[in-house]
């Protein structure tokens, strides 16, 4: 039968006790590998994370001999997802609460409803969007931006671009955070989209995340796409 395997290097933490964060640029290859098992259950798409630096398996025994959809090798180790009870408490720090957290997309309904979750505990949040404007009508998103108030601040950035990128990880002395929402949608199957609307859509995604992650500032918390 046929077989799609989307191979990434580090885009999953696996190692928590080795700490780091994973790679940002491949965590849209994670979620294109999510929609065609959706839309084209046949091909058999399974998604396989390998460890920066680990010699690649050869790609008909990667995931053999389960049927997993998702794994991730870390050392000599395969791991694949499960849900299990945690009862470990995160471990506290005040650097969430003392920093800054950029959202890219921030002026999108998801941008929006993620600074409000976010200053419940963080000081301030930058909500960078190509526009600097609300553009959609009608869902009041105009009225919850205002809601906000002067905890949150709007700069004008296209994450697609490396020196606006780079302008907005240095517009901050301390920005602790990222949550890299921007994006662009579109409709149809992905069997219909071409190459050209493929890379429109990717650019802000992928190459803003891989911009976000080489900026020259020393202290961005982490990047979550």
């Amino acid at each position: 039968p046929p077989r799609v395997l989307v191979v990434t290097c580090n885009t999953l933490v696996c190692d928590a006790a080795g700490g780091g964060s994973g790679g940002r640029a491949h965590g849209g290859a994670w979620g294109f590998a999510r929609v065609l098992r959706l839309e084209h259950a046949a091909l058999g798409t399974q998604s396989v994370d390998e460890a920066r630096g680990a010699r690649l398996q050869s790609p008909s025994s990667t995931l053999a001999p389960t049927m997993e959809t998702e794994a991730a090798c870390c050392r000599e180790q395969r791991m694949v997802a499960r849900l299990r009870a945690c009862t470990a408490k995160p471990a506290s720090s005040n650097a969430s609460t003392l920093g800054t957290h950029a959202i890219t997309g921030g002026l999108g309904g998801l941008g929006i409803r993620a600074a409000e979750h976010v200053l419940s505990g963080a000081s301030r949040v930058l909500l960078a969007s190509r526009s600097g404007r609300v553009v959609r009508d009608g869902q009041g998103l105009a009225a919850r931006l205002a809601a906000l108030g002067a905890r949150a601040s709007v700069v004008v950035c296209d994450m697609a671009d490396a020196s606006s990128t780079a302008a907005l990880a240095g517009c901050s002395s301390r920005v602790v955070g990222v949550l890299h929402a921007a994006g662009l949608g579109d409709r149809g199957l992905l069997i219909d989209i071409v190459a050209l609307r493929m890379g429109v859509m990717f650019a802000p995604k992928a190459a803003g995340s891989a911009f976000f992650s080489s900026a020259p500032v020393e202290d961005v918390g982490g990047v979550g796409v």
